[in-house]
């Protein structure tokens, strides 16, 4: 437990660093009030995130398995991310007021994208399986999960990655950002469609679970 903290303190502040540095890059500059404002609520929502989620999931999030059905999606989603973000810091900051939204608008992403990264965190806490590599973990005893979120929808983390890459776009305050972040919905819709058919063909249970809850995505 000792080690566990500094080591989670650590990665949680090279994320946020990483991430601030990319979008202050982006923009030129540090002066921008919605890049201030998303960074801020990005941070809290990690650090929350990573202090409740199981151990083991952490691990394992960390540090993945590299077999798994994915088809380059899980490094695709990645990079649309990380170019949803590119796109957005450089239409508010280099390309000042061309292509970006009023600050009403900011003002609803940023409370969109808080109340997404809080339905994530919740399905990470409730899901000790939540990896990023599609797979029956089948050495951590994975099992069919039905509660928190997942009693209302089979995919509630997809469902709020998904939410939260579109918010991000009028949180920092870019239109053209949606290009990037529509893609990313894309890909993630493809990854449930394969989760889904994976876990109904290996996963026990999960057939009797997808009949009584409806999915965020087919699959």
């Amino acid at each position: 437990m000792r080690l566990r903290i500094p080591r989670l303190l650590a990665r949680w502040a090279a994320i946020t660093v990483s991430i601030s540095a990319l979008l202050f890059f982006a923009a030129g500059t540090t002066h921008v009030s919605s890049l201030r404002s998303y960074l801020a609520v990005f941070s809290s929502l990690l650090l929350a995130t990573m202090l409740t989620v199981d151990p083991d999931l952490a691990k394992e999030r960390a540090h993945p398995e590299d077999t798994g059905v994915d088809d380059g999606l899980r490094f695709a989603a990645r990079l649309l991310f990380l170019l949803t973000l590119t796109f957005a810091a450089l239409s508010v900051g280099r390309l000042r007021h061309t292509f970006n939204v009023p600050t009403h608008a900011r003002d609803g992403g940023l409370v969109a994208f808080a109340f997404s990264g809080a339905l994530q965190a919740w399905a990470m806490v409730v899901n000790p399986f939540f990896s990023p590599t599609l797979r029956i973990q089948a050495e951590r005893g994975h099992r069919v999960i039905a509660d928190g979120p997942y009693r209302f929808i089979r995919h509630p983390g997809y469902l709020a990655m998904s939410i939260s890459v579109l918010a991000s776009t009028l949180a920092i305050g870019s239109w053209i950002a949606l290009i990037p972040a529509g893609a990313f919905v894309l890909v993630i819709r493809r990854r449930a469609q394969l989760e889904g058919e994976s876990l109904r063909n290996s996963l026990s249970g999960y057939i009797a679970y997808a009949r009584k809850v409806r999915g965020s995505y087919a699959g």
